[in-house]
């Protein structure tokens, strides 16, 4: 086995003993502070996870994280792409990009949860009103990762595909978009969370099942075991699409140096 490969092979296996760690650290505070500050204020990690060993039993916690996952993934798409369309279409047009650019900016300054009651009117009560949140949510960061990048690509780039002939099409496939990738990647890194926390604040408001439902169900009804309990369901939830998105940005981006030596 080569050095180089040994070498990676002992960083992976140091990160993977480092985040146990602090699982193990985590855990050990969690408990003390249950100890310390009483099991009303912040429930005991046993009964946190016997909890959801019974929600798991009987299918709750899957209805609920099925619920959340749903809302999520819809305004995530629908946010990734609004923001990833306006950002070409205004990287092609500096009229355009001047017109809108500023009332872009300016809205972002509006709490998107304030438009909750107008939302409820015009598109009732279900996943609508939490799926348009969770877009207004994603289209803004997405937008600003995708302008920034569009913004820094090598103009020489765009003309020698001219040159060669390409279609506006084939350069924003062949030049533009992979270019801006890593910044497309980034954006999502900052997206996936708060589609999730968007959703579940959503369902704090207008739902009937959801992980931000149940942690306010049991909230409302003094019961703090599952309170932590769908807290633990809602950090699994971002790991996981964390973890999902590291896997696709090494995939995506292995052919970048900077990506390729990133574990030696």
């Amino acid at each position: 086995m080569s050095s180089a490969a040994t070498n990676t092979g002992r960083g992976t296996w140091s990160v993977v003993a480092g985040r146990w760690a602090m699982l193990l650290v985590l855990l050990f505070l969690w408990q003390g502070a249950h100890r310390w500050l009483g099991p009303y204020t912040i429930a005991s990690p046993l009964d946190t996870f016997e909890r959801l060993w019974d929600m798991a039993q009987d299918g709750t916690v899957w209805q609920h994280l099925v619920s959340t996952a749903r809302v999520s993934a819809i305004g995530l798409v629908a946010g990734w792409c609004a923001g990833l369309l306006v950002a070409l279409a205004m990287a092609r047009s500096a009229r355009l990009a001047a017109a809108l650019e500023p009332y872009i900016m300016a809205s972002m300054g509006v709490p998107k949860f304030a438009l909750a009651p107008l939302l409820i009117l015009w598109f009732g009560i279900g996943d609508a009103p939490k799926a348009v949140v969770v877009t207004l949510m994603v289209f803004y960061v997405v937008f600003i990762t995708a302008i920034s990048g569009l913004r820094a690509v090598d103009g020489r780039l765009l003309q020698m595909s001219r040159l060669m002939g390409a279609s506006s099409w084939q350069a924003t496939r062949e030049v533009l978009l992979p270019s801006i990738t890593p910044y497309l990647l980034a954006g999502l890194k900052v997206a996936i969370p708060r589609a999730i926390s968007a959703a579940v604040v959503g369902e704090f408001l207008v739902a009937e099942s959801g992980l931000g439902y149940y942690i306010e169900h049991s909230r409302q009804t003094s019961d703090t075991v599952g309170v932590y309990a769908g807290l633990v369901v809602v950090t699994a939830l971002v790991l996981s699409s964390d973890g999902l998105l590291g896997m696709l940005s090494r995939r995506l981006l292995a052919w970048r140096p900077a990506v390729a030596t990133a574990g030696h």
